[in-house]
């Protein structure tokens, strides 16, 4: 509910005039929670309906709307931060665990949230960045580093990569599993050298690393 209350604050402060049809379209959600929201914002006093000409309305936040939308902003804030910070030690611990079984280098696949944390947890770990890829084309820079395509890495870097070397090199893939496979099956020369790790399958194995370290590291090692 807070999520929505913020949303809808945040809404209204843009375009007060804003029907209950609009704003409901704009946050997804239906009519009838739109509505509710919306007298419960009343009910509290964070907003004010105030009725035009005809069956117009406008919401107006009052001052202490204002306020209740900070808190949430810093709310939502702390929890990111909170996530994030949670995230990335636990992935340092896992790609510790990766250097203890003998890998070396790591590759990241894909340029999002998970893959800014992986880079970051990567700095605290003893694995070495080898590489960025990317699905996008577009997607030259990440985080100040060269991206490859899988097609430009494939021709840049498969055929120099000994297959010793390839040992102790490893795939770590912030994508989700379907888009990681239907985006790289077509390069059969990765797939069968390269160990491929989605990390979104670790992070929704983290309540039992603790307790089945190992067998964890081995399901999601590919092939």
């Amino acid at each position: 509910m807070q999520k929505n209350e913020l949303n809808t604050l945040l809404e209204l402060k843009q375009n007060p005039s804003l029907t209950q049809r609009s704003l409901a379209h704009r946050l997804n959600i239906s009519l009838g929670l739109t509505n509710a929201i919306l007298q419960n914002l009343i009910h509290r006093g964070w907003i004010k309906a105030k009725r035009m000409t005809g069956r117009k309305i406008l919401y107006l936040i009052t001052p202490q709307g204002m306020a209740r939308a900070t808190n949430l902003i810093y709310d939502r804030f702390r929890e990111t931060q909170n996530y994030y910070q949670y995230t990335k030690e636990l992935l340092t611990s896992y790609l510790i665990d990766l250097y203890n079984q003998g890998k070396r280098k790591a590759i990241i696949y894909g340029t999002n949230q998970l893959a800014e944390i992986t880079y970051l947890s990567l700095l605290n770990s003893p694995l070495k960045l080898h590489s960025i890829l990317s699905d996008d084309p577009s997607k030259k820079k990440f985080l100040g580093r060269q991206v490859f395509t899988i097609s430009d890495f494939t021709e840049k870097y498969s055929k120099h990569l000994s297959q010793t070397s390839q040992k102790d090199v490893v795939i770590l893939s912030t994508i989700s599993p379907e888009k990681m496979h239907q985006e790289i099956k077509k390069y059969k020369n990765i797939l069968n050298n390269f160990p491929i790790i989605n990390l979104e399958n670790v992070l929704k194995n983290l309540p039992v690393l603790h307790t089945q370290k190992e067998d964890i590291l081995k399901s999601t090692l590919l092939p």
